[in-house]
C-alpha cells in the first residue's frame, strides 16, 4: 500500500517556486528591446531606386543594428530580430551597402548604373541617419550614385530631401521619414 507524506515547503523551495511562477506569469522578456515596424525606400537623386544591396542601421542610443535586403523597386523592411520586426525607437545612423562583382578581362569597363557611392557603406562617412519613432516608420533615403571619371554621377550629385524638424542638418538632406 502506498501511502503519501506531506511534508512542509522549506522557505528556500518557496521562494524558487515564487520566483519561477512570477518568470513564467510575466512571461519572457529576454532582454529585447521594443521594435516598431520600419520600411521605405532607397533612391538616387533623380527618384529612381537602388536596385540591390542592404541597408543597415545603428540605434545610437542603444547600439542595436536592424538590416534589410533593397528589393528591385528600392523597398526595404527592417529587421532586428525576427523578419521585418522594424528597428528600436530612437536615432539611427544608417549604411548602404553593395557587393558588386567586378572582373577586369582585358577592354572591359564595368558599368556604374545604379551604383552607390562607396561614402554610404561605413558609419564613419556615409552621414545618413534618421528617428525611429514609437510608432510606424516610412522611411525614404536618398543616396548618390558612383563618380565616374569625368567627375560626374551617374545619377545626379546633388541631394534633394525636404529638411524633416526632428534630424540634424547634416543627415536631413539625404534620410526623410514620411509619416
Amino acid at each position: 500500500m502506498l501511502s503519501f507524506v506531506r511534508r512542509p515547503m522549506h522557505g528556500a523551495h518557496v521562494a524558487v517556486f515564487l520566483s519561477l511562477a512570477a518568470l513564467v506569469s510575466l512571461g519572457c522578456n529576454d532582454g529585447k528591446l521594443k521594435t516598431y515596424p520600419a520600411t521605405g525606400k532607397v533612391v538616387f537623386p533623380d527618384g529612381s531606386p537602388v536596385k540591390v544591396g542592404t541597408i543597415e542601421c545603428k540605434s545610437i542610443e542603444h547600439g542595436v543594428q536592424a538590416t534589410a535586403e533593397i528589393g528591385l523597386d528600392g523597398t526595404f523592411s527592417l529587421t532586428t530580430y525576427k523578419q521585418g520586426d522594424g528597428a528600436v525607437a530612437g536615432n539611427h545612423k544608417c549604411v548602404v551597402v553593395q557587393f558588386i562583382q567586378i572582373d577586369n578581362p582585358a577592354n572591359y569597363k564595368p558599368s556604374t548604373i545604379g551604383v552607390v557611392n562607396n561614402k554610404y557603406n561605413s558609419y564613419s562617412t556615409s552621414g545618413l541617419s534618421f528617428r525611429i519613432e514609437p510608432q510606424r516608420n516610412e522611411l525614404l533615403i536618398q543616396v548618390d550614385g558612383v563618380r565616374e571619371k569625368s567627375g560626374t554621377s551617374n545619377h545626379g550629385t546633388s541631394n534633394h530631401a525636404s529638411q524633416p524638424d526632428h534630424l540634424p542638418e547634416s543627415s536631413a538632406s539625404e534620410v526623410q521619414n514620411r509619416r
